[in-house]
């Protein structure tokens, strides 16, 4: 019996006057719990058990590069971010009351046993045994990147949830034709799109799967009511010139190369287990003429999802973890196959080992000393080592996105990320936090420098104090003419400041040169111009120069401006001009 309909049949008999004392919900729920049946029992304290090992695991894992840059997110709150959807900053937000690590953790453990309790209600026998139960925890149990996501940060951690509420709420949709089914679907489709963008592609390998859906006004409904919820998102995207969008589809663009088809296969072998991947394949072969509408959403969507980002791997490498939406789906095929007595001992047999060998991995990450290869090693005492220099001053990386976001994290202090042209943008570059330390006492650090190296701590890596810090990355090159010649290209230019303080080419802590860099072959080739304009640009205002450099046979190439700590790209990128342009 569900627990609400206990609940008011509770209500109800003391409505007639029975002799049943007033009791509060923590005790109706103990009532209905004592009162279940010993399968749905076992569940509970499986669920129950999981989130207590979750939770462990939160508390003492040490926090990944990725989670504290996610926490940077839950800091300043907006409606996108320059990487992805907003969910997962919303996440770090409402965890940051809570002590340690679950100050970005704990949303992701509530999320996740919610997420397992979604996924049994879905693929629930009518009559389950203990066997039955007791399989789906193994089986989930199994799943690599299922468990990872319930207890470390990021966007697929939320995506999971909404995957897992989409999917019961569909199959509650094909039962019963309700309205309020129908948008509560459109939440969960909102909350997906959300979480990450490539949950687009559920919705559609569902539509594909039936058909019939594109002529049921419930379901234009459903759609027109999750685009609604998503708007703010869509306008947000806009006003900032649609930021995650190039950097998806322009920015993490790579050259054509056999490597990228070849390993993905394996890298989903190693991320989902084998057994688990190479039998989810199967059984969706299986059943790719099976008419029930649910099952074909869980085939479809599968067999899309790897299909999908297995031709897209013809643009580049693709993360392992992308296909993790279809964990859920996996979940509910592998189950309803393993029930069949002829697949029963096959599959346990061996998803067993894999469920103990999670076990041991996720103990292993208890201990303080985790290898810094697996993204979770003990950088304290590097970043303590980096605080003793700097103290309270704000403090500058450039190279790097990850240590700004784990010292803020771990110290609280002023930091923030400068990209350059050898590395991409980031969310950094959206909040321009270093705008407000412009002409400012900083602390500039870098692990990876090779020249100019402090040591502290048994730890090496550059550190270099300014007084008067000024930074390059908010002035604009606006290209107003290009005058291409046989060796050369000579550029007329505006120069704009976004900064509130004057910017001087001939500062006397940072002076300041041109460069035009050009892309060749995957490959960055340098090329100093120069300059020919006036020195300072005033505050909020813009002056006209001009640039020569040499000209390159191929490649496109962007203006940046140089300092000794930093390259910055500062116009857009432009075509090689032909001599008669």
């Amino acid at each position: 019996m569900d627990l609400q309909i206990y609940r008011k049949m509770c209500k109800r008999s003391k409505g007639r006057g029975q002799l049943l004392n007033l009791k509060t919900n923590w005790q109706l729920d103990f009532d209905y719990f004592c009162n279940m049946d010993k399968t749905e029992k076992r569940f509970y304290i499986y669920l129950l058990l999981w989130f207590i090992a979750d939770l462990i695991q939160a508390c003492v894992t040490n926090v990944h590069a990725d989670e504290a840059y996610y926490a940077l997110y839950g800091q300043f709150l907006d409606w996108g971010y320059y990487d992805h959807p907003p969910m997962v900053g919303l996440m770090t937000f409402l965890s940051h009351w809570a002590p340690g690590y679950l100050s970005i953790r704990l949303l992701t453990v509530l999320l996740h046993s919610a997420t397992l309790l979604l996924v049994w209600k879905t693929i629930r026998p009518a009559n389950p045994t203990i066997r039955d139960v007791n399989e789906f925890c193994i089986i989930s149990l199994s799943l690599f990147m299922f468990v990872l996501y319930g207890f470390i940060t990021t966007p697929d951690a939320p995506l999971l949830f909404f995957v897992a509420l989409f999917f019961y709420l569909y199959k509650l949709y094909q039962e019963k034709n309700k309205v309020w089914i129908a948008m509560l679907i459109g939440v969960a489709i909102a909350g997906m799109l959300y979480s990450k963008y490539m949950a687009v592609l559920v919705v559609a390998f569902v539509l594909l799967s039936n058909f019939k859906l594109l002529k049921d006004w419930r379901m234009w409904l459903a759609i027109a009511f999750a685009a609604m919820l998503f708007m703010p998102h869509v306008l947000w995207q806009t006003f900032n010139g649609f930021p995650s969008l190039k950097y998806h589809f322009l920015v993490r663009k790579d050259p054509f190369s056999w490597s990228y088809i070849l390993e993905f296969i394996p890298s989903q072998l190693l991320v989902f287990n084998p057994v688990c991947f190479i039998l989810a394949l199967y059984f969706c072969w299986r059943e790719r003429k099976n008419k029930d509408t649910f099952i074909r959403a869980i085939v479809f969507t599968t067999i899309g999802f790897f299909a999908f980002f297995w031709v897209m791997t013809i643009n580049g490498h693709a993360e392992p973890h992308w296909t993790v939406a279809t964990s859920i789906p996996i979940l509910y095929i592998l189950f309803m196959h393993t029930r069949e007595h002829v697949w029963r001992k096959r599959i346990m047999i061996f998803v067993l080992p894999f469920a103990m060998i999670i076990i041991i991995a996720r103990i292993a990450l208890l201990f303080p000393n985790v290898p810094e290869q697996t993204g979770f090693g003990n950088r304290r005492p590097l970043i303590n080592a980096m605080h003793k220099l700097c103290e309270n001053t704000p403090t500058i990386f450039y190279s790097s996105f990850q240590y700004p976001s784990i010292y803020r994290y771990y110290t609280g202090e002023n930091a923030t990320a400068l990209s350059s042209v050898y590395n991409r943008m980031t969310q950094y570059d959206i909040l321009q936090l270093d705008k407000d330390l412009q002409g400012k006492e900083v602390a500039v650090l870098s692990p990876y420098s090779a020249y100019g190296m402090t040591k502290i701590d048994d730890f090496e890596f550059y550190y270099k104090r300014i007084q008067k810090f000024q930074g390059t990355n908010r002035i604009d090159v606006i290209v107003d003419r290009q005058i291409p010649s046989h060796d050369s290209i000579e550029l007329h230019v505006t120069l704009k400041n976004n900064y509130s303080l004057p910017f001087d080419f001939k500062h006397e802590e940072m002076p300041v040169g041109f460069d035009a860099a050009y892309m060749q072959q995957d490959k960055l080739k340098i090329e100093h111009c120069i300059y020919d304009g006036e020195n300072v640009i005033p505050a909020n205002g813009s002056i006209c120069g001009k640039l020569k450099f040499k000209r390159q046979d191929e490649g496109n190439y962007v203006i940046c401006l140089r300092n000794h700590i930093n390259t910055s790209v500062n116009s857009k990128a432009m075509e090689i001009p032909r001599d008669n342009d």
